[in-house]
């Protein structure tokens, strides 16, 4: 070392490490958006899109009004989340690519009314429509017409000083029809394709914190999540993302047929598997007004909201919590009875959440489809559930850094230090009980040192919810007296 002689300034490490910020709601919805609507429709096929407003959706996936919702839950999902919840942001993955079963509509002759030609076809890709005037004279987009949608109608308005004269009255159009009858399951499921190494569908989901930084809060596909072979996906990836995160699958229980009665839907639980800590499992559907929600889209922004109330900390359920609705339905919109306090026990003693008409509309079910097979508190209530894996995430996010580092007792003590001051701090916001990190020489055994394995124990309360509160009402013939002075 180079001598020296005067006064040296030197810096250390800080010993406490900021925790990340981890999403606790962030909803990632798979499944099908009108980008039929859209200039460029291929671009928002499988490639997940953060949306951070009702604008921003409708511009990257398009949008259509109920009751379009059935074919397009992604519409849907926008609408609840942006509009009814006002919760953001929000991740859309859309499956379906319009361009591969688009049929060509022969020439149709459109009057025009006021300046106006309307194609009367919800299913145009504005990306396909070729006008004429005269027959076979081809006008120009933008320069001779405008083209936009106006509710299920596709709206040619002629541009003044164009190339259409003024007194036209009909004009010719050609165009391509968008059908998603072919979109199945397998399309939400996805893959990855072994040329490319590209994912579609359900895998995508593991890029959401690659692309975006954040991390899912809850996986949902509207529409499609009622199909068992979808739901397990959803369950298994819900609890292993890409970068060991983990998150909430919420799933939808079927609402037609026998499923329309609710003593029906618990066996379709336990004979299609759906048992995991991860999931969620909600039944039926709820109407508002006309408008027909999946129960996951609604259970979604209410958690948001929640969260939200609570300095985005998932400790508290969306039970017993008022929503906007006015009735229980199937995926159709007809009409299910509402259901008793007691009918509503049959389902979640079932471990399946549902809503009931109590001094107004609410969510109730505070128990994950884990229950009521697994016993484990931190596998078969909600809350804890989503506090268990938020608090896992912000670990992993924040102890990211300190991989490779060398392992000594600095090294050790910033993570106690900094893994213990993020714990109390959740206590001072009651969002847990209580939580400690312990670093055990018992744990850590020489050879696990030697090969940079390091082992903390991590104890954590989150508070239960009160699932049954009894009073104990007895008659006091000693108060009798009072009639006595």
């Amino acid at each position: 070392m180079a001598y020296f002689h005067g006064v040296r300034i030197t810096e250390s490490p800080t010993p406490l490490q900021i925790p990340v910020a981890v999403d606790s709601a962030l909803a990632v919805a798979v499944g099908v958006a009108p980008v039929h609507r859209l200039e460029n429709p291929e671009i928002a096929v499988n490639n997940p899109a953060l949306i951070s407003s009702f604008a921003e959706g409708v511009s990257d996936m398009g949008y259509m009004d109920w009751p379009h919702w059935k074919a397009f839950g992604l519409s849907e999902m926008l609408f609840s989340h942006m509009r009814l919840h006002r919760v953001s942001p929000l991740v859309l993955i859309n499956v379906w690519n319009p361009l591969a079963d688009a049929v060509d509509v022969s020439e149709i002759d459109a009057p025009v009314i006021n300046g106006v030609a309307t194609i009367a076809d919800p299913m145009a890709m504005i990306s396909s429509v070729v006008v004429y005037r005269d027959g076979d004279v081809t006008c120009h987009r933008d320069t001779d017409y405008k083209l936009s949608y106006d509710g299920d109608n596709l709206l040619v308005t002629i541009i003044e000083g164009g190339g259409i004269p003024p007194g036209t009255l009909t004009l010719t159009v050609n165009y391509k029809q968008a059908t998603v009858a072919n979109i199945t399951g397998a399309d939400i499921a996805g893959g990855v394709d072994p040329a490319t190494n590209a994912k579609r569908g359900l895998a995508l989901v593991d890029e959401v914190f690659q692309r975006f930084r954040r991390i899912p809060g809850f996986i949902l596909s509207p529409g499609y999540s009622q199909i068992p072979e979808v739901a397990a996906l959803m369950m298994a990836k819900a609890e292993h993302l890409e970068g060991d995160f983990s998150c909430i699958a919420l799933i939808d229980a079927p609402t037609t047929g026998q499923y329309a009665d609710y003593r029906n839907v618990i066996k379709w639980k336990n004979d299609n598997g759906i048992n995991s800590p991860f999931a969620f499992l909600d039944w039926p559907c709820v109407a508002l007004g006309d408008q027909v929600f999946h129960p996951s889209v609604r259970i979604a922004g209410m958690h948001g909201q929640v969260d939200n109330g609570n300095g985005g900390l998932p400790f508290e359920q969306a039970s017993n919590k008022t929503l906007s609705m006015t009735r229980l339905c199937d995926d159709a919109g007809n009409t299910i009875p509402m259901l008793s306090w007691t009918e509503s026990n049959v389902l979640k003693g079932g471990g399946i959440g549902t809503f009931v008409n109590m001094d107004g509309w609410r969510a109730t079910g505070i128990q994950t489809t884990a229950f009521p097979a697994n016993g484990d508190v931190k596998d078969n209530e909600r809350g804890i559930r989503r506090m268990f894996s938020f608090v896992q995430n912000v670990v992993n996010r924040t102890m990211w850094q300190n991989v490779d580092r060398p392992v000594t007792r600095l090294l050790i003590d910033r993570i106690l230090l900094t893994g213990n001051e993020y714990l109390n701090m959740l206590r001072s916001r009651n969002a847990i009980l209580g939580g400690r990190v312990e670093f055990l020489q018992d744990d850590n055994p020489n050879i696990s040192l030697i090969s940079g394995k390091l082992f903390f124990r991590v104890f954590l309360t989150p508070p239960g919810a009160a699932r049954e509160i009894e009073f104990n009402f007895s008659y006091d013939p000693s108060y009798l007296d009072t009639l006595f002075g």
